[in-house]
């Protein structure tokens, strides 16, 4: 790994990977595809170093975004944008990127070491598992999310039955049959996961800042390196957190399939399950940014486990990568072992390697990014929604991917309005199509019998006790007041869904109408029984200080952020709203080339007030960063405008 020719390839994969990490939308995968061709008159190490050292990174990279403006970089950033972007807002981004870019070292050293020495042990162990036992890790996994909802325990189920619905959405693996696609055809593929995590997480946050028109960070906060030193101890003070989130990556990323969004969030929801501060996630805690950094790149080392070792790609880019084990004349399994050792460990070097220049790297950069944050949010607006929109865009370079986006910011915006968990949605999407996969195999192989299997029932007991620890470690507390009547319609629509679900999904064939039927059933269950909650008014509580706090507003402390959706004026909906529908009627009418730089113009002039020469300084940059990065440099295909097809 260290010749001179091996290491140069291996840096130019490091690269690329930085800056793909870094932008919203490309993802790792589609970038490993595109620099397939590259790898032909490659020999097996130095290919595997360019494409596993490009892809290594990018997870290091994606949560640099994340932590900074609330925009996950990678989908499997998104549980870093929980905590890390809160602290940013508070002034402490510096502080978080120490924590999450030394914690994703920690995570790949960990995986690396365990990749090294784990191939022959591990593969016994997966091997006596089945698609019953498979399936009920996907629940126990869930479960854990939506135990983060505390006392908003039915919220999460709610949310969870919601993201199930939406990820049966396409044609049904089995039969073919389509299933809610409203006859569109770009509904036959399902919903992507990436203009979803977009939506949900960062065009919420760009429409906070287009009300607040402050910096991200609040003013007058430490600047210096000094608070990303401090995330660096962080991760020293939770070793023992930063060494099991790096455990549950390498065991997540051994299951194919599972993917790194899902053992993101479990290992964040460790990590509130076990702090003594569980209250303060959300809010810009420290140790969910280091479980969400720290899994990040072990579960790399996990992926490659069933990948080398039995042919069988943990994750869309492994499967990508076990192309390139065809295309060498590699064969994976007892091979690797043997006679191809020496590449096998070669892997495992890249990554180490890869990692420790990823992060060096970046923490060159940090005070550069950091200071970002403390610029005006007027600034900043334009340059968010270019990533936001080429972020959604990206998934499968049509409209319909930014539409799919803004729907779900409309989601995003509801649920942090009305106190509705995001994260139980996004898993559950993630997470639907690998479920349903397992249940009918399990059904195929054992049809109701698999009930019965020792470790089915075994994960059983832990997801329900997994589920309802919090809500008995948290009896004692006093209840979170809520909007009962935007509750209350809210429940009423989720029911209406889950009627017309069951109507639709009654006359399906057993097999694509169960997995339906089951999730339609919870989802009317619990939103049933929030529905009867919200029917009990809140009559307030009283507060330290002795004010009673309002309906719907939880008491804030000095730690609290604002929640500008509840505070802004109508005149301020309406402003960040127009604006941004704008700026999407000039993308589809005008195309990006066109569109970019003129929003930005035309933004800063009449929104920020800046002179014409800034305004048109910073209109050509974004006009000069799509197309020549984007278009020129990575030939990703920008939007066409409507008026020039």
């Amino acid at each position: 790994m260290l010749a001179p020719h091996t290491f140069g390839i291996m840096l130019v994969g490091i690269a690329i990977g930085l800056v793909v990490g870094i932008l919203p939308g490309l993802g790792g995968a589609a970038t490993l595809a595109m620099m397939l061709p590259f790898v032909y008159p490659m020999d097996a190490v130095s290919a595997f170093a360019f494409l596993l050292g490009m892809h290594a990174v990018t997870a290091t990279t994606g949560d640099i975004t994340s932590v900074l403006f609330g925009i996950p970089g990678e989908a499997t950033s998104a549980a870093t944008v929980l905590d890390g972007y809160p602290m940013t807002r508070r002034g402490e981004g510096g502080r978080a990127l120490g924590a999450v870019l030394f914690s994703s070292l920690i995570g790949a050293l960990v995986g690396a070491a365990v990749l090294a020495v784990s191939v022959p042990v591990i593969r016994p162990v997966v091997l006596q598992l089945g698609p019953p036992e498979f399936l009920m890790l996907t629940v126990l996994g869930l479960s854990f999310i939506v135990s983060l909802a505390g006392r908003n325990l039915i919220k999460g189920v709610v949310m969870a039955a919601f993201g199930f619905l939406l990820a049966m959405v396409g044609l049904d693996p089995q039969s073919s049959i389509q299933r809610f696609t409203f006859g569109q055809l770009y509904l036959w593929e399902g919903i992507n996961v990436v203009p979803v995590v977009v939506g949900l997480f960062g065009g919420a946050e760009v429409l906070q800042l287009m009300m607040t028109k402050q910096s991200i960070a609040r003013p007058g906060s430490d600047e210096r390196l000094a608070g990303v030193m401090q995330g660096v101890r962080d991760t020293f003070e939770h070793w023992g957190l930063t060494l099991r989130a790096s455990a549950i990556g390498l065991g997540i990323g051994v299951i194919p399939g599972m993917g790194g969004a899902v053992s993101q969030f479990i290992a964040y929801a460790h990590a509130q399950h076990t702090s003594r501060h569980p209250e303060t996630f959300g809010k810009g805690n420290v140790e969910g940014v280091l479980a969400a950094g720290a899994v990040n790149n072990s579960r790399e080392g996990g992926n490659l486990i069933p990948t080398v070792a039995f042919g069988i790609p943990g994750s869309i880019s492994m499967a990508i990568l076990l192309s390139v084990f065809l295309l060498k004349g590699l064969v994976p399994g007892p091979s690797m072992l043997t006679s191809h050792l020496d590449i096998t460990y070669s892997m495992v070097w890249v990554i180490v390697i890869s990692n420790i220049i990823a992060v060096l790297v970046s923490f060159l950069f940090l005070n550069q990014l950091v200071r970002l944050t403390y610029v005006r949010a007027v600034l900043l607006v334009p340059f968010l929604m270019v990533l936001t929109a080429f972020g959604a865009y990206t998934a499968h370079n049509t409209f319909a991917d930014i539409l799919l986006m803004l729907a779900a910011t409309v989601v995003g915006v509801a649920a942090i309005r009305w106190d509705w968990p995001r994260a139980p949605l996004l898993l559950a999407l993630v997470l639907g199509d690998i479920a349903e996969r397992y249940l009918f195999l399990s059904y195929s192989l054992y049809e109701w019998r698999w009930l019965g299997r020792p470790l089915v029932v075994a994960f059983a007991a832990v997801t329900v006790g997994g589920l309802l620890w919090p809500v008995i470690r948290r009896r004692h507390d006093a209840p979170r007041p809520a909007a009962y009547r935007a509750d209350a319609l809210i429940t009423i629509g989720f029911l209406a869904l889950a009627a017309w679900v069951l109507y639709e999904a009654w006359g399906w064939p057993f097999r694509t109408a169960v997995f339906p039927l089951a999730t339609g059933v919870v989802l009317l269950v619990f939103s049933v029984v929030k529905l009867g909650s919200c029917l009990v008014p809140f009559t307030g509580r009283v507060s330290p200080g002795g004010a009673k706090d309002a309906p719907g507003r939880p008491a804030e402390t000095d730690d609290d952020l604002p929640d500008i959706f509840a505070t802004a004026s109508r005149a301020e909906w309406l402003s960040a709203a127009g604006w941004m529908a704008a700026f999407f009627v000039l993308l589809w009418l005008a195309g990006a080339l066109v569109a970019v730089p003129l929003f930005a113009l035309v933004y800063l002039l009449a929104a920020a007030r800046q002179s014409m020469a800034l305004a048109g300084v910073y209109a050509f940059i974004c006009w000069l960063f799509i197309y020549g990065l984007f278009d020129r440099a990575l030939h990703v295909p920008l939007p066409g405008g409507a008026l020039f097809a």
